[in-house]
């Protein structure tokens, strides 16, 4: 394990507090029946056309004056066209090339006592996207059936640099980013209804080699104790493998908590897997002046007030 070196990024889906989807008007109140807060656009009937939410647009942009991003001038939304059979569309909107927020960083504390250390973890960008439905598997007997309650809900999908070395420094940078939405107002956090989860990318390369390696993304974790324990056999699994002769081969994997284990779900697509294209259906968001989207997002905080995380006045 010394001569290894761990090398993790998060991508991480905040639910956005708003009360409507991000392109319809159904609501996004957790509990419901199944099916009974999916509209025509959720449900992706001949006709219908998305109309954005503005405060899903805000929200992202009042993440993005928290962090140190830029806020970008124009970004523009994308049709991902991949099957899922909660996906009703065929395609999710989000963004890919002109995403709202591009860079920022957050600081956070690793550790504590004489071995805690001061961390910074660089952002690639936040990007606005719709959330799918939910596939039901427990309550049918060999049948499987669908949600579509969550298809619309705003996403606001937060992608950190591969900053990370070990499971503590994620879990840090996972709790420190959840402080920071909940702080700002623009999710609740609640990691059991779904509305804070993440994604680790995980990979393992000899100390002092420049390369990385191959990584695996673990998909849908959504507590600090999976995250570490998913990130923590992932790293041992990988150089088990490489150290036994065997490649790692890039793909998407599950964690079970019940046996703790990671289990592949599917080889990993790239981006030209997912064919993006703009969205015909929606006009760029174009962003006024940055002076404007300050003092839009003035009431994030008072001017003597300063974020949980960084400690800096905004």
């Amino acid at each position: 394990m010394n001569q290894w070196e761990v090398v993790i990024g998060i991508e991480t889906h905040a639910q956005l507090a708003t009360v409507s989807k991000i392109f319809s008007g159904a609501s996004t109140a957790f509990g419901a029946e199944p099916n009974t807060q999916a509209c025509a656009v959720d449900l992706a009937l001949p006709g219908v056309l998305p109309v954005l939410n503005k405060k899903a647009v805000e929200c992202a942009i009042r993440f993005g004056l928290a962090i140190g991003a830029e806020v970008a001038r124009k970004s523009v939304f994308a049709r991902k066209n991949y099957f899922y059979p909660d996906l009703p569309k065929g395609y999710q909107i989000s963004q890919m090339d002109l995403p709202v927020v591009v860079g920022g960083h957050i600081t956070l504390q690793v550790g504590q006592g004489d071995k805690a250390y001061e961390k910074v973890v660089r952002l690639t960008r936040a990007h606005l996207e719709e959330d799918a439905g939910k596939s039901l598997h427990e309550d049918f007997h060999g049948k499987s059936g669908i949600d579509l309650n969550r298809a619309g809900t705003p996403l606001l999908e937060i992608v950190s640099e591969p900053d990370m070395r070990s499971s503590d420094e994620a879990v840090a940078y996972a709790k420190a980013l959840h402080a920071l939405v909940q702080w700002i107002g623009i999710c609740d956090g609640n990691m059991q209804e779904g509305s804070f989860r993440c994604d680790a990318n995980v990979s393992v390369r000899p100390k002092g080699q420049a390369e990385f390696g191959t990584r695996r993304e673990i998909k849908n974790l959504n507590s600090f104790r999976f995250l570490k324990e998913a990130i923590d056999f992932e790293v041992q699994w990988q150089i088990n493998e490489i150290e036994e002769g065997r490649r790692i081969q890039q793909a998407t994997v599950l964690f079970d908590p019940d046996s703790g284990e990671t289990r592949m779900m599917r080889s990993k697509e790239d981006a030209h897997d997912y064919r993006y294209f703009p969205d015909p259906d929606l006009l760029p968001l174009v962003r006024a002046s940055y002076r404007s989207c300050r003092a839009r997002c003035a009431s994030v905080s008072s001017a003597n007030s300063a974020c949980p995380t960084t400690m800096q006045r905004h």
